[in-house]
């Protein structure tokens, strides 16, 4: 079974005791009265032909295990503010990435810039929990949805003033993501299925992409050069976690 497969499986549980707890229609109801998003898509588009960062507050990984034994989300939060990050991504993942929707929901108190909820997303009721969390923008991954999915999804997300960050893995998934209709894409460097990187499926994918597509880079960059691959490549935004960890030279990147 690949790691992709084996979260899904997770998911489908979380999921069932997810409607258990809350029904549907109580998040229509609560979502009704919540205050307007803030713009997640124009947030990471650059204005001065610059690249933006989307900082990723993340404690572990599948492959890395944990990252930060000390894990303070607000104070990570706050250091990626000060090196310029447009945007947030907060892992919601408890059994694979030890993350929490508590950390989402406090750092969407605290600051102003747009968050994006990272989670494996695969039924509505997480969809508006996203919105009832205080979350901007939700990760939607081709390889973990239906086509009809996405476009159902897309509909949900502008009813509730959501943004979708639409990540594709190959060329294949990439079709699919822009024929239902995705205006903002990522591509993730590392495969679900192995967990291995390769940089240059951005720069490829990148390539393919038609003007009007907001284009987000993730994944496997650590050190300046590769930050200025993905801006040469033609990327509005990277999205870096544990590099931003453990790489000075990232800190110190001039963001757009």
């Amino acid at each position: 079974m690949t790691y992709l497969n084996r979260i899904l499986e997770t998911k489908a549980g979380e999921v069932a005791e997810l409607k258990k707890q809350e029904p549907e229609r109580r998040y229509h109801e609560v979502c009704d009265d919540l205050p307007v998003t803030r713009d997640f898509r124009s947030a990471i588009t650059s204005r001065d032909g610059g690249i933006t960062l989307i900082a990723e507050v993340k404690k572990a990984s599948p492959s890395r295990g944990v990252l930060v034994e000390d894990f303070r989300p607000l104070d990570i939060a706050a250091r990626y503010a000060e090196l310029g990050a447009s945007a947030f991504s907060v892992l919601t993942d408890r059994q694979y990435f030890q993350g929490s929707l508590d950390y989402l929901n406090a750092i969407t108190q605290k600051f102003s810039i747009p968050v994006l909820r990272k989670e494996f997303i695969v039924d509505e009721s997480q969809i508006y929990e996203t919105r009832l969390m205080g979350a901007d923008a939700a990760l939607l991954i081709v390889a973990a949805l239906e086509p009809s999915q996405l476009r159902d999804y897309f509909q949900l997300f502008s009813e509730l003033g959501l943004h979708a960050l639409v990540e594709t893995h190959d060329e294949r998934e990439l079709d699919i993501a822009l024929e239902q209709g995705s205006t903002i894409v990522g591509v993730n460097n590392r495969n679900l299925k192995t967990f291995t990187v390769d940089l240059m499926t951005s720069v490829r994918l990148r390539q393919r992409m038609p003007a009007g597509v907001v284009s987000v880079a993730e994944s496997g960059m650590k050190r300046r050069d590769d930050i200025v691959m993905m801006q040469e490549a033609g990327f509005d935004a990277v999205l870096i976690g544990e590099g931003l960890l453990i790489s000075e030279e990232l800190r110190e990147f001039s963001w757009g």
